[in-house]
């Protein structure tokens, strides 16, 4: 009997130790244990169209599909789960809640909507040009949205626009009429059943050609409005910019964890996202230098800050990123282009990330000296325009001068003021645990 105990014992101390193995004993998936994106769904011959920023996934089928008994095929990222699993039968009569779960337990939802298609009631753009400065509009369906990227000087009063739409539908204003783009136009497409849909066109003008101009380094200030600690950290970080490179480097404010709560009298800065790259830390100031979270060992306290900003400013640039942005006042709507260009040969699993920053607002801050009811906030991160993780845009290499068109929008908060706000967009490599790799800064319109 003890002979069977002492077996028993070894047996259970063996599934102990492999079951006790963590990341850091199977160094394969580092860089890759955070990742939970669906990167593929079908349907037998049907691809689903994935949105990663606002992680949706649309299948469109002929007339008359049944979509009550669909078995889909999901391919998710390395090490990640998926729920429902991939292969089992789904009613997609209603859209379907999909949740991909990565190695380290993180999860991220996608809802997968199933689309009969049926031509009575087809009214989209399927197509927006400008042909005589061979530019593509950039269409954005969820929001019905088309953006145009134009070269530098255009004269945006008098382009003439192709436009495809739905067979059987029509545009107004008509394909091939001259219009002013000085502000957004409003094209109405109408189906052959009657029903319509508006989309919003906007032309963005480059402001310059895009050159190299050097890595720009991000450092995210972890803060808290009842952390007393944390005017001081920042007042560090914001001297080691003036010491090493005002122009090349950047301090995000992000308000995150308990001592971010608002309380009282004390203002609310916390955001979804900025919760979500706080990663579940416990104390604050924290920083972190050119990475999109705190996850993976990036927490660092401000006297660590001197060597990997440094170091960060030594890299060898890889994206170079221009900004252009329109706002209506009236309406406070933002819109916004972005273009990444790749600055050497990369590879990589890219991603783009819009982020809305406001600078010196005043309000309530504890400090080590007591409360300070007039203390000036800098650079505070308001949210992202794309999600947490950004959006996905090349998965592989790119050659130099390659370039990546993006286009964001919004309705900016009517808290916020427009005066005092920036953009600032980022190019990360998911590759490299969510390293980034650039950043720029715009000021809004």
């Amino acid at each position: 009997m003890k002979g069977i105990i002492r077996i028993g014992s070894v047996l259970l101390s063996i599934l102990f130790l492999v079951c006790a193995c963590d990341i850091e004993e199977e160094p394969y998936i580092q860089g890759a244990e955070n990742e939970k994106a669906i990167l593929q769904f079908d349907v037998d011959d049907i691809i689903g169209v994935i949105d990663e920023a606002a992680k949706t996934v649309t299948l469109t089928f002929p007339d008359g599909t049944d979509v009550s008994h669909l078995r889909p095929t999901v391919k998710v990222s390395q090490y990640a789960t998926v729920d429902p699993a991939s292969g089992v039968e789904q009613d997609f009569s209603e859209p379907v809640c999909y949740t991909v779960t990565a190695f380290n337990g993180t999860t991220a939802e996608y809802m997968v909507s199933a689309i009969v298609f049926d031509a009575e009631n087809e009214k989209s753009i399927l197509s927006f040009r400008i042909d005589a400065l061979d530019c593509e509009g950039v269409i954005d369906e969820t929001g019905k949205m088309v953006a145009l990227n134009l070269p530098v000087g255009t004269d945006v009063t008098q382009l003439v626009p192709t436009i495809v739409v739905s067979e059987g539908a029509t545009v107004d204003p008509a394909s091939g009429v001259a219009q002013d783009f000085n502000n957004p136009v409003i094209y109405t497409v109408t189906a052959l059943n009657g029903s319509t849909a508006e989309y919003t066109v906007t032309a963005l003008v480059q402001e310059e050609p895009i050159v190299a101009t050097g890595k720009t380094v991000l450092i995210k200030d972890f803060t808290g409005v009842r952390c007393s600690n944390c005017p001081s950290a920042a007042e560090y970080a914001h001297n080691l910019q003036h010491q090493l490179s005002e122009d090349h480097i950047f301090i995000l404010g992000v308000h995150a964890g308990s001592l971010a709560q608002p309380v009282g009298q004390f203002p609310d800065f916390t955001t979804p996202e900025g919760t979500a790259w706080y990663a579940n830390q416990s104390i604050n100031p924290l920083f972190n230098v050119d990475y999109v979270s705190l996850d993976g060992g990036h927490a660092l306290y401000s006297d660590e800050l001197d060597v990997p900003v440094a170091a960060a400013l030594d890299e060898n640039q890889t994206f170079e990123i221009r900004i252009s942005d329109t706002y209506n006042e009236s309406t406070r709507q933002l819109d916004v282009a972005a273009v990444a260009m790749a600055v050497t040969d990369v590879e990589g699993d890219f991603h783009v990330t819009a982020c809305l920053v406001e600078d010196n607002i005043v309000g309530m801050q504890l400090t080590l000296g007591g409360l300070n009811q007039e203390y000036v906030f800098r650079n505070v991160f308001r949210g992202t325009l794309n999600g947490a993780e950004g959006q996905a845009f090349l998965n592989g290499q790119a050659g130099e001068g390659e370039l990546f068109h993006f286009n964001f929008s919004t309705e900016l908060n009517p808290d916020f003021n427009a005066d005092e706000c920036y953009l600032m967009v980022y190019v990360s490599d998911n590759s490299q645990g969510g390293k980034i790799l650039q950043t720029a800064m715009k000021k809004i319109k």
